[in-house]
């Protein structure tokens, strides 16, 4: 196949890019087809090569997955192992996972974690393997952390396990309806908004004020300040007439 115009030139990148080419281009495929229905020649025909040059860089198709999973992995603990490792109390640190894992991790490579979290089956029972033995390393970092921040006092006595789940699952749906084309939200919206629904939670505690969530536009749910004055003035206002009632029947009996 010649390389035409429509195509990216392959050939004219440094050799060191052109394997990582043939990855993004196939975690692309992957992700709009499906594994089962790309084929290595839709890779070389979306790369705009021959099938041959492909298997110059990788042996099969499985080899190509395979490698997508293990650079996910890489992009997981890439921030994750100095975050686990910082001088920190253990609340500041999970909110430090949780919004290294909305932004840098899902929302950063939306087609490679659709794949990471869609494919797993595809994999050889060897790889497979492998694949989970490192997502419980991951785990367990944000159970450790979890555990350190029950016994310093600052988090809930809960199940460290339950709860790093919880956590990292709802992190992990994000890719399933985050769309960087057409969401209303930024990353950093997105993260914010996990951290306060996290740490927080949905219910309105009695006496809690309404708050702007995350600075997000057209969604705010506080009270204008002038509002909430008038509000105080209204209950003040109630309170002195009751309080100048009551005077006026102590006088009376008097």
């Amino acid at each position: 196949m010649k390389e035409t115009d429509s195509h990216p030139n392959f050939r004219g990148l440094d050799k060191s890019l052109r394997l990582q080419k043939i990855i993004d281009t196939a975690t692309e495929l992957f992700h709009k087809k499906g594994y089962r229905a790309t084929t290595l020649d839709d890779v070389s025909s979306e790369l705009g090569i021959t099938k041959a040059a492909v298997y110059h860089y990788v042996s099969s198709k499985e080899e190509l997955l395979y490698i997508i999973y293990i650079q996910a992995l890489e992009n997981i603990f890439r921030n994750t192992s100095k975050i686990s490792e910082m001088n920190l109390p253990a609340d500041e640190k999970l909110r430090l996972i949780i919004q290294n894992h909305v932004k840098d991790i899902i929302i950063h490579s939306v087609s490679m974690f659709s794949v990471f979290f869609t494919e797993e089956n595809q994999l050889s029972k060897k790889n497979f393997k492998k694949i989970q033995e490192e997502k419980k390393k991951y785990n367990r970092i944000v159970e450790i952390i979890i555990e350190d921040g029950i016994s310093q006092g600052l988090f809930r006595d809960v199940d460290p396990r339950l709860q790093a789940n919880s956590i990292i699952g709802m992190c992990n749906w994000v890719y399933k309806w985050y769309k960087p084309d057409k969401s209303p939200y930024t990353p950093d919206q997105i993260a914010d908004h996990f951290v306060n629904l996290l740490e927080t939670g949905y219910i309105k505690k009695d006496g809690q004020k309404k708050h702007v969530d995350s600075g997000i536009s057209g969604r705010a749910v506080s009270k204008s300040k002038s509002g909430i004055a008038r509000e105080a003035f209204q209950k003040l206002r109630l309170q002195c007439q009751e309080l100048i009632k009551t005077i006026d029947e102590i006088e009376k009996s008097g």
